[in-house]
């Protein structure tokens, strides 16, 4: 067997077992809209290629809520309706208005092993167009704003306010993936060399007591992604 081919052997036998290692819920949700304007909600990994299915972990969200969001950033309810690999989120009138989603119906989960500890899990997404001199507001628990509508540069919020030295996951339309912290302003800088959709990602433990559906927890671990479209020729 070649010797180039055995370490590359050994380092993917070592990643699929820390992979295997990780939190079953190592997913988290996001939302896509097509050139149609039409607006899906997933559950998976996207980096990863990987969405659940009804009969499935899609199963585990219980019922998300889903909102577009007008021009005076007013929310407005959208009717979601659970698909095969997906939930349908319906026809939005603007492809430049944001949708924004959340699930905070998961159940308790116990982590302990994974030195998380017993969890209650909360999902946030939004799908935001890059609108030049935009200056959106946070309308989730945990949100991902991009900074004056540009591409490279966004501000996480945790209760409205900036989230310091949060760590960033970044995945490009090819999957590659890049990891960044936000400094004490909450503010972060990446890059997108690619066009197509990207997918940001944020996780923050927040070491608040309580008790859901009769099962108590430590602390509430809030999962958020931002989505967008980088179109072809404006890759940064």
């Amino acid at each position: 067997m070649s010797k180039i081919l055995l370490p590359l052997i050994r380092v993917s036998f070592v990643m699929a077992v820390l992979f295997s290692a990780l939190p079953a819920t190592a997913h988290y949700i996001w939302i896509e809209r097509d050139e149609m304007n039409h607006a899906r909600l997933y559950f998976g990994e996207y980096q990863d290629q990987e969405r659940e299915i009804s009969g499935g972990r899609l199963d585990e969200i219980k019922g998300p809520q889903a909102w577009l969001l007008d021009a005076n950033g007013k929310r407005q309810a959208l009717k979601v309706i659970r698909r095969a690999d997906h939930f349908e989120l319906g026809m939005t009138p603007s492809p430049v208005s944001p949708l924004i989603a959340e699930e905070v119906g998961y159940e308790v989960k116990d982590w302990t092993r994974h030195g998380i500890g017993i969890v209650k899990p909360m999902f946030y997404t939004r799908f935001s167009p890059l609108l030049p001199r935009s200056a959106p507001r946070p309308e989730l628990v945990l949100d991902i704003l991009p900074e004056n509508g540009t591409p490279d540069a966004f501000i996480v919020y945790f209760r409205n306010a900036p989230l310091a030295k949060a760590k960033l996951m970044i995945y490009a339309p090819n999957f590659w993936m890049q990891e960044r912290h936000t400094d004490e302003n909450g503010r972060v800088n990446i890059t997108t060399p690619w066009p197509g959709q990207y997918v940001l990602e944020v996780i923050h433990l927040e070491r608040h007591p309580g008790e859901f559906q009769g099962q108590k927890f430590e602390a509430f671990r809030h999962r958020a992604t931002l989505n967008f479209n980088m179109p072809a020729g404006t890759s940064r």
